[in-house]
Parts: C-alpha cells; structure tokens; sequence
C-alpha cells in the first residue's frame, strides 16, 4: 500500500511538473503570435492577462465546486442550503466577477465547436448537482 501510495505521488509530482512546463509553452506561443501583431510588450501583457484570466476562472470554478459538495455533506448546513441560486443577485454582489466569467466562457465557446458542447455539459452538470 505504501509502495502504491509512493508511485501515485511520484507520478502525480512528474504530471504537475509537465502540466506546468505544458502552460508555460500554452503562453510563451500566445506571445510569439501575439508578437507578429502587437507590439512585443502589449503581446506579453496580453499573454500574461489571458493566462490570470484562465487561472482565476479555474479557481472560481473550483471553489464553486467544492464550496457545494462541502454543504451537501454537512448535516446541519443541509437543511439551511437553498438548491436554486439566484443569479441576478450573483451579478449584483460580484459584477467584476460576472464579467469575467462571461468574458471566459466566451472566449471558450467561441474557440471551437467541440469546447462548446463541454461547456454545455458542464452547465447542465452543475445545474443537475445544485438542484439534488
């Protein structure tokens, strides 16, 4: 058990180490592109934008997800929980927030048909999990 829990860090240690060399090339290529159009200092800040963005609606979309299996298993916060969210009052409380978000998703739909049927699956996921 312990050998298998050795294997399943060192190769968690080697995917994390590749998934960053991995999005270190996703931006340094958006820079070189960005570069033959712009000015090479607007395409780095574009670059570095565009991965802060991708970055920070991970972790919104992360937190969003485990801030709710969280309440669901808690047995005194079950009952106080709602199951619908009122979206109007989300974009009224965190409207920098919304809008990023629009931005992202946007951006995501729009980059091919395949990251839209994801994003459509991923809505209705989410949608199912926050109405049980």
């Amino acid at each position: 058990m312990i050998t298998r829990l050795a294997i399943f860090v060192a190769v968690l240690f080697v995917s994390i180490i590749l998934i960053i060399i991995g999005i270190g090339f996703l931006v340094w290529s958006s820079y070189l592109y960005l570069g033959t159009v712009l000015n090479p200092y607007v395409a780095a800040l574009l670059s570095g934008l565009i991965a802060i963005v991708l970055a920070g609606a991970l972790f919104v979309i992360v937190s969003a997800l485990t801030k709710g299996s969280g309440d669901k298993k808690s047995k005194k916060n079950q009952g106080k929980a709602s199951k619908f969210i009122d979206t109007s009052e989300v974009i009224e409380e965190y409207p920098l927030e919304s809008g990023l978000m629009a931005m992202a998703a946007g951006f995501i739909a729009g980059s091919s048909p395949d990251s839209r049927k994801l994003l459509t699956e991923l809505f209705i996921s989410l949608n199912q999990k926050t109405s049980d």
